[in-house]
């Protein structure tokens, strides 16, 4: 393994698409701009450490605040609290050494050949404090203690005894520094200030001999000490002379205000001086510091196992050793550090068999640390790190193929399409050259996975070639759609140009399976029946990948034919997602209507329809309830002043001039919300945007955006057929419908039903592309529960679309087990887009750059406090650093200086290139600081958001407002799953106008920010624990980092031995991150997922299919009568419903892949069978007594043990009444009230 990150290949190479491309390696203004960002990033970063270390002048004198509270990285504590645990036999004493440590060591490797008189040098460092006298100039800037609250402190990872433990450790206001005034005001806290010594110890040595000698016995060596620098750094405090002393008040003071300071004796600095000399003439409290290195040594077959450790001597004579509580300088260490070196004999790294199985990956580890982690800066030196800083690579789409929207919109298609063919057979033939290189000393399984990314890629470059013959013959009308696809983007503006090459070959090599749909193609040359897995990093380009093929599919429609209905439906599991994603679709679709208009004048238009449910929108614009209730929703909107206008407004922008001009409003002829442009210039008013579920089902717009959710709607709404394509009506007010009237008739509010003469209309085909983002959301029972609708929706469209094949795009950042997780959702085959190259994060489509810095990862474990605490002083320490260098620009300047003329690895020098002249540099680092000043704080648990969310005013904002300079106070809102509709969207529009009367400085968040959030000015996360899966870890500081450098700070959790562990393996933790990404978890046989989709499926067959059927003869076989009028005519048979409920689940004989395990299939089917006969029996066994006219609904569901059809994919369970009685109220009260 090398040192420091993952190195990147020479560019000597000549294979240039296994390494970055040439001009990566210069730096030009592009990259100059990139690195001012960076260069400042960096040094926020280095500000930031050493406010939670003590390092750097900052830490030189401290003042308000005990040391063990304010620097809680790499502090050791003293042992005491342990042994008295451990001699009262409190379970706390386990916990101690986690929260609370006094030992921080390394373990490391060398050879069992090393020589015996090889010597092992080590060299601890660390810190210490001494607590003086205040002068009077620092007793006169004093405000008190400010900022904490203890109830906001607690971490309730802990059990509330050690929470106690814990508040103490954690409270600012300890016995040291707090005071009482009692009735006398005029009485002032002695101000506490604190100096810190550097203590430099050693070198201390052993040799290998002693190493050896101690490995064939016990394993124990001596342990080392230094006591000169011991008594160097007690000889600096002994000779301060004002060290401070304790207050000897004479008799008449009152205990209580023993240290405390007269306003009289803050008259002048003489009087202060002399009061001081008088009061505190006590005893001087005497540091009792004392460490050892301790070392242990054992044989590992062929190596020795090497442990060296930091440890606080402190408190092992307990009880008899000083109790340092309150007084914790006098026995802690601050940023303890060691090196260790070897004088010759490089030192052996572990070695990962499983990820020798991973060609990509070095399996070897340098390493590991105990209460920190491990950096090995040379092949015979390791040391301690306890900040570790992983630095990730900007992963960047490749430009050297240049894919320019107006090339392929207006020139020669031809030219840049067969230029990429060549170029991938030249890349497939570099991989090639790479095989030896990159599997010596692998495993076989290693050389299989290398052979099947090399056939991976292969087959996406037949796919691009048959879809590139497509466009030039013009096959299916490819040609053309593939024109205005380009001509959509080109008009887009300057914000976007051309195509990330992996963008373009996806479209390309798409094409030929939705051509496939229609026109006669040999089996051989699509992939129709195989479901495409997007795989790329957040940010990377994903959303327009499958949006360029949707586009070209759109046009395709319009010119062969289909002049109206759904293209393409976009599921998505979070309605974040669909919101942040709507705005970008909606843009490029207002292009590509404006080109239809065009092109294709006698179709409909392209519109967009946002089918997410009543959370967010309103189902119906007239809804009436149980009661016969009536909420006219157009009426709301329609208000003064209406806040439902604001939160029911989906889009701000107009997508065709791009003004944020807006607003919504409603028509009660057309039973619409509209979407209104108000600027006068704009040449449109009304945008093609449907909101409401009815609109959809009216106007089966030409591309869906849903939450995942909505799918289970097909098994309890008919109209949903529309979007499938089965139409039969068109009113001219209202919109198609898939029945035999028009589909505007309000039960209980009939003044609005439609009276307007309908026309015929042929059906159109079902959607050509179903999109699933984020695949890796659908997990678990929601995962299975989607799986068996997925292929319902195909079973329906094969049905009514004459053996139409939907074709399934899905798209996601982090991924483990695609192709198990595809199968179960889909039951189809996988193709897992874009292939990797030999390297690691080098390949054809992409390069990690060798200058730009994605992201600096910081890991740290708060020792001595509470991770409220910890995670409160972070957020406003940075918050600090950011407003003084915002204030003092110059400082930042000259901070910069050192990052001004650095060499690159490539051995070129930077030249950051800030402008000369002052102001115009001051200028350019303001601006520049503008995109670091928001923070997002990550919350695993929406308590403790909560807790955070009280800690800006009460802790942070008062600590704020004491700082010697002036200090704005910070904004926090919070985004959680509870979080309104509007105020998402708020909160987003505040983030991205930057707006200095409305700022948002934190974004207190939980999970619901993972995905879909994509702000510039988003660029510092800290996580307040580690997510419980990886892929939620990475998603979510992908917020962060996506336009410049951003840095991610791990608050880890030192209870969780998860956490300590991704800590004490944190670079190779976050090499490894992909690796380490969960399979996630699906299972489509689930044992009860059946019996909770049967009722939906069974439902949706008689809705959407049978009903289209028979309406005109028996009527409507949703209800009973007409169901069992069609089941007596011989329409509705038993048998016919059962196969298609069984092709839904697909457990017929001919639906059965080679990697379908018969007997579970068996198993299910005969499930299947027999969750079909019971709901047939409850459907045949009389007219149900409630229910209108009895529905469907109430025929499955005939009592409270039944299920009825799902209303949502989380309607899991049966809903309970919960009634809370008085004294149970009580108790919930105090409960919230602790929290």
């Amino acid at each position: 393994m090398g040192f420091g990150p993952r190195e990147i290949p020479p560019q000597s190479d000549s294979r240039g698409y296994v390494r970055p491309p040439d001009d990566a390696y210069e730096i030009d203004e592009d990259d100059k701009k990139y690195q001012q960002h960076q260069a400042i990033n960096n040094v926020l970063l280095e500000r930031l450490v050493e406010r939670i270390t003590g390092r750097g002048d900052y830490g030189q004198t401290v003042y308000d605040v005990n040391p063990k509270d304010q620097f809680f990285a790499g502090a050791l504590a003293s042992q005491y609290q342990y042994r008295e645990a451990q001699e009262s036999d409190d379970a706390f004493g386990n916990i101690a050494t986690r929260v609370a440590p006094f030992t921080m060591g390394l373990q490391f490797k060398l050879p069992a050949s090393v020589p015996d008189n090889e010597t092992l040098t080590i060299n601890p460092t660390a810190k210490v404090y001494y607590r003086r006298l205040p002068t009077y100039e620092e007793q006169q800037k004093f405000g008190g203690p400010v900022g904490f609250d203890p109830e906001i402190a607690e971490d309730d990872a802990l059990t509330p005894s050690e929470v106690d433990e814990e508040s103490e450790a954690g409270d600012a206001e300890d016995e040291e520094s707090s005071g009482y005034a009692g009735d006398d005001a005029s009485l002032e806290d002695l101000r506490p200030v604190y100096e810190r010594v550097q203590i430099d110890a050693g070198p201390l040595t052993v040799t290998a001999g002693d190493l050896k000698r101690a490995a064939k016995s016990d394993g124990e060596l001596p342990s080392l000490t230094d006591d000169d620098a011991l008594m160097d750094a007690m000889e600096t405090y002994r000779q301060d002379e004002r060290r401070y002393r304790e207050p000897d008040p004479p008799e008449e003071v009152d205990s209580r205000n023993a240290d405390k300071i007269p306003e009289a004796a803050l008259e002048d600095e003489e009087t202060f001086e002399t009061f001081l000399e008088q009061r505190f003439s006590g005893d001087t409290p005497t540091p009792v510091w004392d460490f050892e290195i301790s070392l242990t040594a054992q044989y590992d077959e062929d190596d020795i196992i090497v442990s060296v450790s930091f440890v606080n001597k402190h408190g092992v004579e307990y009880p008899d050793a000083l109790d340092p509580k309150g007084e914790e300088w006098r026995a802690f260490f601050f940023d303890v550090n060691s090196d260790v070196s070897v004088e010759e004999t490089p030192i052996e790294p572990f070695v990962s068999d499983e990820i020798r199985n991973e060609y990509h990956y070095d399996p070897e580890m340098d390493g590991l640390g105990r209460n920190c982690s491990v950096e090995r800066t040379s092949p015979t030196t390791i040391e301690t790190v306890t900040v570790p800083i992983h630095e990730q690579r900007k992963y960047r789409s490749r430009e050297t193929l240049s894919a320019p929207f107006s090339d392929f919109a207006w020139g020669t298609i031809e030219t840049h399409l067969d230029r990429i063919s060549r170029e991938m057979e030249e890349a497939r033939e570099q991989y090639e050259s790479m095989r030896s290189e990159v599997l010596t000393e692998r495993s076989d399984e290693a050389r299989e996975k290398f052979d099947e990314n090399l056939e991976a890629f292969e087959k996406e470059r037949r796919r691009f070639d048959q879809g590139r013959k497509l466009i030039q013959d013009d096959v299916g009308h490819s040609r053309a759609a593939f024109k205005f696809m380009n001509q959509t983007f080109d008009q887009m503006g300057e914000k976007y140009e051309e195509w990330y090459l992996f963008q373009i070959i996806y479209i390309v090599m798409a094409i030929p399976d939705v051509v496939a749909q229609t026109e006669d193609i040999d089996a051989e040359d699509h992939c129709l029946d195989e479901v495409d897995v997007i795989y790329f990093p957040t940010g990377g380009g994903k959303t327009e990948a499958y949006l360029g093929l949707v586009v070209f599919t759109a046009f395709r429609d319009r010119l062969r034919g289909k002049a109206y209905g759904t293209t393409a439906l976009t599921k998505f599991p979070l309605r974040l997602l669909s919101l942040q994603q709507l705005q970008r679709i909606a843009d490029v679709f207002a292009q590509a209507e404006l080109i239809r208009r065009r092109e294709c004048p006698d179709t409909d238009e392209f519109s967009l329809g946002y089918f997410v449910g009543s959370g967010n929108t309103p189902n119906q614009l007239m809804e009436t309830d149980d009661d016969g209730n009536l909420t006219d929703n157009i009426s709301l909107v329609k208000e003064d002043d209406s806040r439902y206008a604001e939160k029911w407004k989906i889009v701000t922008t107009c997508p065709f001039c791009g003004e944020d001009a807006v607003e919504l409003d409603g028509d009660y002829d057309r039973m619409r919300l509209l979407h209104i442009c108000t600027n006068d210039t704009c040449d449109e008013e009304e945008l093609p945007i449907f909101v409401t579920d009815r609109e959809v089902y009216r106007y089966a717009p030409t591309f869906v955006v849903s939450t995942i959710d909505k799918i289970a709607v097909v098994g309890m709404q008919r109209r949903f057929r529309t979007l499938f394509g089965r139409l039969k009506k068109r009113c001219p007010k209202h919109g198609f419908s898939g029945e035999n009237r028009c589909l505007v008739a309000n039960r209980g509010y009939s003044r609005y039903s439609c009276d307007e003469d309908v026309e015929d209309v042929d059906p159109v085909d079902p959607p050509s592309i179903l999109i699933q983002d984020e695949l890796h959301l659908l997990r678990e029972e929601f995962g299975a529960f989607d799986s068996h609708y997925e292929t319902f929706l195909q079973e329906w469209a094969d049905r009514v679309g004459d053996g139409w094949d939907i074709k399934n795009v899905t798209a996601t950042a982090t991924i483990k087990g695609a192709e198990n997780q595809v199968h179960a959702l889909y039951w189809k085959d996988v193709n897992t887009y874009p292939s990797p190259g030999p390297l690691l994060k080098q390949s054809f489509y992409a390069y990690e750059d060798p200058h730009r810095l994605g992201r600096r990862i910081v890991g740290s474990v708060p020792h001595n406090v509470s991770r409220t605490y910890a995670l409160v002083e972070v957020l406003r320490e940075y918050a600090d650093v950011i407003q003084h260098y915002q204030r003092n620009p110059d400082e930042l300047s000259a901070a910069l200086e050192r990052e001004h003329h650095r060499t690159t690895p490539y051995g070129e020098v930077v030249n950051l290139g800030f402008p000369d002249n002052d102001s115009e540099r001051r200028d350019a680092v303001l601006d520049i600081l503008e995109y670091y000043d928001t923070q997002i704080a990550y919350n695993i648990q929406k308590v403790d958001s909560d807790r955070l969310q009280r800690a800006v005013p009460s802790m942070i904002n008062p600590w704020l407002e004491t700082r010697d300079e002036e200090r704005d106070t910070l904004t926090s809102v919070v985004m959680s799953g509870e979080t309104g509709f509007d105020v998402v969207r708020d909160v987003l529009e505040r983030l991205e106008s930057d707006d200095p009367e409305n700022p948002v400085d934190i974004v207190n968040a939980t999970s619901m920010i993972s995905h879909g959030v994509d702000v510039d000015t988003l660029n510092f996360i800290s996580f307040f624990g580690m997510p419980r899966q990886t892929a939620e870890y990475i998603q979510a500081y992908s917020r962060v980092g996506r336009h410049v450098t951003g840095t991610v700070f791990d608050l880890f959790n030192p209870v969780h031995v998860r956490d300590r562990s991704h800590y004490t393996r944190f670079d190779r933790y976050h090499d490894f991150q992909d690796l380490l990404v969960e399979a996630t978890p699906l299972e489509r046989w689930a044992e009860f997922a059946v019996s909770c989709t049967m009722p939906g499926i069974f439902a949706a067959i008689l809705l959407q299919y049978y009903d289209e059927q028979l309406e005109s003869s028996v009527g409507r076989v949703y209800l009973y009568d007409s169901f069992r009028e069609a089941q007596r005519a011989g329409d509705l048979d038993k048998d016919e419903l059962l196969e298609f409920v069984k092709r839904s689940y697909c457990v017929t004989s001919d639906q059965r892949p080679e990697w379908a395990e018969d007997r579970t299939v068996d198993l299910y089917e005969r499930k299947v069978e027999k969750e079909f006969d019971d709901i047939w029996e409850r459907c045949m066994s009389g007219h149900p007594k409630d229910g209108f006219q009895g529905w469907i609904g109430s025929m499955i569901k005939r009592s409270e043990d039944d299920r009825g059809p799902m209303r949502s994919l989380r309607d899991i369970d049966e809903q309970l009444p919960i009634d809370v009685d008085m004294g149970t109220a009580q108790v919930l009260n105090m409960f919230d009230r602790r929290q």
